[in-house]
């Protein structure tokens, strides 16, 4: 049941659009949590949104990979994350990475959640990453993504329930390679 009081993170939220967009819809603006590598991207986005004196979200510079990092303060507290056009963006290692950080962040209780959106493959596997070529990125498809989830749920004691859509891109420029649009969700079921 969700009480309107739920701790929300968009990781790798950039100009943290999606969080104002859900603010506009009527959620309230102190629950949000807003992460990305660099302080720079959020100052953006108060400067296209103008809100820095209303929106009452708290953004975090912080890198994902770094046990460290600013972003430790919400472990166990998160409700719902957020995080699209993301974990496409890194190897399969570095996934599982990202995805170790994550059943850390949410809070350790039934139905919290993570959802998202990234690109995905009619075929799992390794691809050329777009802007670094020297370097990889792992697009999933539907199995290869509840391979990682139970492979995590496994090692951090977690039992998590996997959803997945797979769907076409409306843009051309992802309408190669078998790209597809894959839409989850993960969901603590305990």
């Amino acid at each position: 049941m969700k009480t309107g009081r739920e701790t929300y993170l968009d990781l790798g939220c950039c100009f943290g659009q999606d969080i104002r967009r859900l603010v506009h819809d009527g959620a309230p603006s102190e629950n949000f949590y807003g992460s990305d590598l660099r302080l720079d991207f959020m100052e953006l986005g108060y400067n296209l949104f103008r809100d820095r004196d209303s929106l009452k979200s708290k953004f975090i510079a912080s890198d994902v990979f770094d046990p460290e990092a600013e972003i430790e303060q919400l472990d166990g507290r998160v409700d719902i994350l957020h995080a699209a056009s993301f974990f496409h963006l890194f190897d399969l290692e570095q996934q599982k990475q990202i995805a170790r950080r994550v059943v850390k962040l949410l809070r350790p209780r039934k139905n919290s959640l993570l959802l998202g959106r990234h690109v995905g493959n009619v075929k799992g596997g390794e691809h050329p990453h777009r802007s670094a070529p020297s370097k990889t990125m792992y697009r999933h498809d539907p199995e290869t993504w509840r391979k990682m989830w139970k492979e995590i749920g496994e090692e951090t004691g977690t039992d998590l329930e996997v959803e997945v859509v797979m769907g076409d891109w409306a843009a051309p420029a992802w309408q190669q390679d078998g790209a597809l649009r894959m839409t989850y969700s993960v969901r603590r079921v305990s």
